[in-house]
């Protein structure tokens, strides 16, 4: 079972970072390119790292819910005692193939990773989060 969680960057316009989000998990899957703050979401990882301190963190990012652009939310929580990572995702895409209906594809989907795992994700979500790094990509994988 493939579960997993991925960012790349694409070409950004002004101070906005562009980017690609993938995830799947149990068989709902999603993908859309999205705008996010280059300032939020830099300060978004900076919590990631070191995360979890404790049992009760949990940390969340939402690129901003519109009716006409695709977003993400995506929540981390702390799920044990041994640092094991609740990934919860939402993923909407708006349609831009029929521009005068709200066409919307929409996938929520979570799944567990070792700290391991995420801690390698986040070194690679610090570098897709600053502008001028088209292409590079994080992945976050449940490696069980």
């Amino acid at each position: 079972m493939s579960e997993h969680l991925e960012f790349e960057q694409l070409s950004e316009i002004d101070d906005l970072l562009k980017l690609k989000v993938k995830g799947e998990s149990c068989g709902f899957a999603g993908t859309a390119d999205c705008y996010v703050n280059e300032a939020q979401f830099q300060a978004f990882c900076a919590q990631l790292i070191g995360f979890p301190k404790k049992r009760e963190d949990r940390v969340q990012f939402c690129s901003g819910e519109s009716d006409q652009l695709s977003y993400f939310d995506i929540k981390f929580s702390c799920i044990d005692s041994s640092g094991r990572i609740l990934a919860a995702i939402q993923i909407v895409s708006r349609g831009t193939r029929y521009p005068r209906e709200k066409v919307c594809f929409a996938a929520s989907f979570s799944f567990k990773v070792e700290p391991a795992a995420f801690d390698r994700f986040v070194k690679g979500l610090s570098r897709v989060a600053v502008i001028n790094n088209v292409g590079l990509k994080a992945a976050l994988v449940n490696e069980t």
